[in-house]
């Protein structure tokens, strides 16, 4: 029987997750010697994504193996970007479409799944109003809940419509009742407003923000490319909703460039879209190249971290 990788002995072992939460904890505490308020809440909504990341994949088999590595790369990428740690719109974010992909994925061929898109694109609505990025995503969920997951009725298109309109109603009788109606007004406005390209943002990014996006970037790509590589591998369910997360990652990334403006959530939503890819491509590859390009990703992530939590 031939011999276990480094890497795969790390994919497999019913401990690193744990390790990998210590250390997420770790890395939440130490920049500020301290834990205030808004990290505290940060690390519980991190915590919820990372239930979140586990239940998607044991409900839905991402991974073929018995595996925690979906949560666990999100954990390290997550702890490893400083703009994660506090409460905000990235954590909250990248909270609600994990949140989203979670219930999108129940709707596969299921006869009437108007409940899962529902409240799939309640959390869709949510997010929005942090970043107007998921309305345009709401467009894209039911592309693909009538290409790949072959379920979208039209009790389910107006499902989906309702639960993004939600948040909003909830919103508007509480600006009614404060007589804030201007301010309402001017936020929808602005959510359809397409911000002017600013291709100098790119090259003024602090290094921190450089290196976090080339890491992030890279992991993805070449997981991606794996996994085009070996598709016929999986289940056509699994298959189905990994091609979801590949076109998620491929459009973030193109978002990334064409708004550096919100280069924050989008990142936060990058990880959370990339880190099956990435968990799928170091679970279930064994040569000694992976092996070493698995240690090589530890060392990058751990020089995004020392860049993102002890450069500033």
């Amino acid at each position: 029987m031939r011999q276990k990788r480094f890497q795969n002995k790390v994919a497999e072992s019913v401990g690193t997750l744990p390790v990998c939460a210590i250390l997420a904890t770790i890395l939440w505490w130490w920049p500020q010697q301290a834990f205030d308020f808004n990290n505290i809440a940060g690390w519980a909504v991190c915590a919820f994504t990372t239930y979140i990341c586990m239940e998607t994949n044991s409900i839905q088999h991402i991974i073929r193996i018995r595996s925690r590595m979906m949560a666990c790369v999100w954990l390290v990428l997550a702890s490893s970007l400083a703009f994660l740690h506090p409460l905000g719109a990235p954590s909250v974010s990248a909270a609600c479409l994990t949140m989203s992909y979670y219930l999108l994925f129940r709707c596969y061929q299921l006869y009437n799944p108007a409940i899962w898109i529902f409240h799939c694109f309640l959390f869709l609505g949510i997010g929005s109003l942090f970043d107007n990025v998921f309305l345009f995503m709401g467009l894209l969920f039911y592309v693909y809940l009538i290409g790949f997951l072959r379920s979208l009725t039209w009790r389910g298109f107006w499902a989906g419509i309702l639960g993004i309109i939600i948040p909003y109603w909830c919103w508007a009788v509480w600006c009614f009742m404060t007589d804030d109606t201007e301010n309402l007004l001017d936020f929808i406005n602005s959510h359809f407003v397409w911000s002017p390209i600013s291709w100098h943002l790119l090259l003024n990014f602090s290094i921190a923000w450089k290196v976090s996006a080339g890491v992030i970037i890279l992991l993805s790509m070449v997981a991606l490319i794996h996994y085009l590589q070996t598709k016929y591998n999986d289940k056509i369910r699994v298959r189905m909703i990994l091609y979801i997360y590949t076109v998620q990652a491929l459009l973030l990334i193109l978002y990334l460039f064409l708004q550096p403006q919100k280069f924050q959530n989008t990142m936060a939503l990058l990880v959370v879209s990339a880190c099956p890819l990435i968990a799928h491509y170091f679970s279930l590859t064994k040569s000694w190249l992976s092996n070493a390009f698995f240690i090589l990703s530890l060392l990058l992530c751990g020089t995004m971290a020392y860049f993102n939590l002890w450069m500033i």
